[in-house]
């Protein structure tokens, strides 16, 4: 439980420093999508079940906050959970390239859902090419070099909770 409420407070902070901090950082209109990298990140700990809902809540709080329309960010970052959550059955969970491989690769697949979506929904001029090169690239590796910084430290909190967890059951049934 502990775990699920410092998550959600990580989720909290992460869209005050995105729309704060980060905006400092901003190449091309291309800004670090943090939501994403702890999406990819719990995924990858957690299944493709619980990446899937986390994904979905973390979209829902994002469309409330900054979409266009309801739903285009949940839909899109949903996918990316699930889609993480079945890759981390492959990969071993302590080393840090899957998740980096995996981040660059899913903040594609993001970018373009989210295209697809409001392109479809909204109606946008913007050629892919253009979007390819100026805003999905940079954002890809922008968020390659946060998940250097994130999933260690998810990684570690997720593990020591666990096993916290594991020693308070083994010691509710001694004897």
């Amino acid at each position: 439980m502990l775990f699920y409420l410092v998550i959600t407070l990580c989720f909290i902070l992460s869209m005050l420093v995105e729309s704060s901090v980060l905006s400092f950082f901003m190449l091309d209109r291309a800004i670090p999508d943090l939501f994403l990298v702890l999406v990819v990140s719990l995924g990858f700990l957690l299944g493709e079940k619980r990446g899937a809902v986390i994904g979905l809540l973390a979209g829902l709080f994002q469309d409330a906050m900054l979409g266009p329309g309801l739903g285009y960010f949940a839909l899109a970052k949903m996918a990316i959970g699930y889609g993480v959550g079945l890759l981390s059955r492959e990969f071993y969970q302590d080393q840090l390239l899957a998740p980096t491989l995996i981040v660059f690769v899913g903040t594609l697949t993001h970018e373009f859902i989210l295209y697809f979506l409001i392109s479809q929904f909204i109606g946008l001029g913007v050629p892919v090419e253009w979007s390819l090169s100026r805003f999905f690239i940079p954002k890809a590796l922008y968020n390659m070099g946060l998940i250097l910084l994130i999933y260690p430290a998810v990684f570690n909190f997720y593990y020591r909770n666990r096993f916290t967890n594991l020693k308070a059951a083994l010691r509710e049934r001694r004897f």
